[in-house]
C-alpha cells in the first residue's frame, strides 16, 4: 500500500495523543496546523541532506536569452529542483539565480545531479519515520497544550534523522578521491604513497 501525506500526518498527530485521521479535510485546528507544517517542512528536510531516493540526474536546457555580461550561457533548472549536488562536466564558474536559472562560463551540454521533491508514495519508510517526528516536534511547540512533549519528541527526531541518513547512505558507495586537481597543477610530488595522483 502506497504511503500518503494523510498517513504521515496521522502518525505525527498520534505521537501527540491525537486520534488517528483518515482525511485532512474537516479536521480540528491541530490537523490544519499539521497539514501546513508538512508543506512548510518537506522541502527543507529534503534539502538538508543528499537523499538518494530524492536524487535525479538531468541534462539542463540552454536558454535562448542572453545571460548577464559576466556569463556565457544561461541554463534552465529542472522542474522540482531543490538543491544542486554536482554538475557534469565538473565546472566551477557558475551561479544559480532565483532557483530557476543557472548561469555559467561553460557553453556546452551540462548535466546536473540534484535533489527534487518526489511524490510522497515514493518516500522510503525510514524517511517517512523521520519526517513524522519533524511534524510532531513542530506541532508540540505550536500547540500550547503539548509543549511538555517537545524535549522527548525532539530527541527522537534527531535520532530518527541520523538513522534515516545512515540507511539512505547505503545506496551509494564511499567516495575515494585519488585525483586532486589543485595538487596536480602545482606539480607537487611526494604524495604518491598517500594514494594521490600528482
Amino acid at each position: 500500500m502506497a504511503l500518503t501525506k494523510t498517513q504521515i500526518i496521522s502518525n505525527a498527530l498520534m505521537q501527540l495523543g491525537h486520534k488517528p485521521i483518515s482525511s485532512l479535510t474537516g479536521g480540528d485546528s491541530l490537523v490544519v496546523a499539521a497539514d501546513q507544517i508538512y508543506d512548510m517542512k518537506i522541502t527543507s528536510c529534503l534539502s538538508r541532506s543528499n537523499w538518494r531516493f530524492a536524487t535525479q540526474i538531468q541534462q539542463l536546457s540552454i536558454l535562448a536569452e542572453a545571460p548577464p555580461p559576466q556569463w556565457k550561457t544561461a541554463y534552465l533548472l529542472p522542474a522540482g529542483y531543490l538543491k544542486t549536488i554536482r554538475l557534469w562536466p565538473n565546472i566551477y564558474a557558475w551561479e544559480i539565480y532565483s532557483d530557476q536559472k543557472l548561469y555559467s562560463q561553460y557553453d556546452g551540454e551540462l548535466s546536473m545531479e540534484y535533489i527534487f521533491l518526489p511524490d510522497v508514495s515514493l518516500f522510503p519508510s525510514y524517511f517517512a519515520d523521520y519526517f513524522t517526528y519533524e511534524i510532531s516536534t513542530a506541532l508540540a511547540l505550536s500547540n500550547a497544550q503539548k509543549t511538555e512533549y517537545y524535549p522527548l519528541l525532539n530527541e527522537q527526531r534527531i535520532q530518527q534523522q541520523g538513522l534515516a541518513m545512515a540507511i539512505d547512505a547505503q545506496n551509494r558507495p564511499n567516495f575515494h578521491q585519488v585525483d586532486i586537481p589543485v595538487l596536480n597543477r602545482r606539480n607537487i610530488s611526494g604524495y604518491e604513497g598517500f594514494g594521490f595522483t600528482v
